[in-house]
């Protein structure tokens, strides 16, 4: 799984130490996983699930489901408690910013606890996105659904850093910019271009692209390299300016329509339904462990951006 180290402007923990917290995460969660997977292949999975309550009094029972977790609600009169169940993730202990597992019931296959460790997983990771001991941020409800950004953290390599629409802080001015791979031996910069299944987008250098030339229903948008060629050239400027040397790339991705564009850029990558999965595989299939110069280039965009945040009081 892939390390999500900065989410919009949102505080992130790898803005506090990235060396600390990008190598505590893989050991974490490799600890975690062994552990879990042990204990399921052992038959001693009891420990791992929540401790069953009895109460005659309980009047009413409903389950509440959302992204990843489900509640019991108990009514006992006017009170009303919660309780947690599937799998609860949190860090627990602050100071040690631990993983800790709790489950309803016992997966029925290595497969279905595989996947509830993941999608768990990514709780941890938003919560290491969006806040530190001491200061949290405001996050985007949708980003706990957001396909895009599940995909990169869960099917990347533990050795890839993403940054999913970071704010950059140019001068006086606050700068959104596309979502940045930051991999050990490349930085990708990464500009989503979604719209209908099978919309064919013509790619040109003209300010608007056409969407479905020739139909009836022909649309416009802004070119997308506008945005992308913003982000590689601060990307690029970043980098120069602290004598970091790693390749800076572009693509553009259309998982579910068509790019049409002969005349593309040499240095643009296009990653439409016919190549998405090919260009995806490259990097999801790669072995090589995190670099120096890799954490030194994620250290310099950190610095550089933005942090919304306040105090906690949790």
């Amino acid at each position: 799984m892939a390390q999500l180290i900065k989410l919009q402007s949102c505080i992130s923990r790898y803005e506090m130490d990235l060396y600390r917290y990008q190598s505590q995460f893989i050991r974490l969660k490799k600890q975690q996983w062994l552990k879990l997977k042990q204990a399921y292949e052992n038959n001693e999975f009891q420990r791992y699930l929540m401790p069953h309550i009895e109460n005659d009094d309980i009047l009413d029972k409903s389950v509440e489901s959302n992204n990843f977790f489900q509640k019991v609600k108990k009514r006992l009169g006017k009170k009303e408690e919660t309780l947690s169940i599937d799998v609860t993730i949190e860090a627990a202990d602050e100071k040690k910013d631990s993983m800790e597992f709790i489950f309803q019931s016992v997966p029925k296959s290595l497969h279905e606890l595989k996947i509830k460790f993941m999608n768990h997983i990514f709780q941890f990771q938003m919560t290491w996105a969006t806040s530190t001991i001491r200061e949290k941020s405001f996050v985007d409800s949708n980003y706990y659904e957001d396909e895009r950004l599940l995909e990169l953290l869960q099917k990347m390599p533990d050795q890839h850093l993403i940054m999913y629409n970071p704010v950059f802080k140019m001068k006086n001015a606050s700068v959104l910019l596309d979502s940045i791979l930051i991999s050990p031996r490349e930085i990708v910069c990464i500009h989503y271009l979604e719209g209908e299944n099978h919309d064919v987008f013509e790619g040109s250098n003209e300010r608007f692209w056409r969407i479905n030339p020739g139909d009836d229903e022909e649309k416009k948008r802004l070119s997308p390299l506008i945005s992308l060629n913003r982000t590689s050239s601060i990307v690029k400027q970043l980098l120069k300016a602290s004598d970091v040397e790693l390749e800076v790339k572009k693509v553009l991705v259309c998982r579910n329509g068509f790019i049409e564009f002969p005349s593309a850029p040499f240095d643009l990558t296009l990653a439409d339904k016919r190549s998405f999965s090919k260009w995806f595989q490259t990097y999801r299939q790669s072995t090589t462990p995190i670099k120096h110069d890799q954490l030194k280039a994620a250290e310099v965009l950190l610095a550089n951006c933005e942090i919304d945040s306040f105090r906690r009081n949790d």
